[in-house]
């Protein structure tokens, strides 16, 4: 099979110029805890800061000899891609729960209006009875 750059479904994306599968498209484990995610994207992050720097003093001092710093680069942008994937689940589970509540409330309100509408109706209905009564 070959790989077409230009093919948006395509599930392989470069990283540094190597060609590996999308990560935005891999969720290999779930985790129920956002905390541990958190954590697991904080700290990936400060290994690619890290590791960048590394890249960096390595291409100053020896530009031709960096393909290990820049695969390790990748791979832990790539793990931090994939950490970020599972908190999306977590972030649509907030938000569908949001709205329902948002949902619920107004469905409460607008049958507490309703309520009180069908009072005054009935109050008015009465008063026309008890009006016709006397005529």
């Amino acid at each position: 099979d070959s790989i077409d750059p230009n093919d948006p479904n395509e599930p392989l994306v470069a990283i540094f110029g190597e060609i590996v599968e999308d990560p935005t498209l891999m969720v290999e484990e779930e985790c129920e805890d956002p905390n541990e995610i958190r954590e697991n994207v904080k700290e990936l992050n400060q290994n690619v800061v890290r590791v960048f720097l590394k890249l960096v003093r390595m291409l100053v001092n020896d530009p031709g000899d960096n393909k290990k710093i820049r695969d390790e680069l990748s791979h832990n942008i790539f793990l931090m891609l994939q950490e970020c994937n599972k908190f999306r689940e977590h972030q649509a589970r907030e938000i569908l729960i949001s709205t329902l509540e948002q949902q619920l409330e107004r469905r409460r309100e607008g049958l507490a209006l309703l309520k009180k509408e069908i009072t005054a109706a009935e109050e008015n209905l009465e008063s026309l009875k008890q009006f016709r009564g006397r005529a």
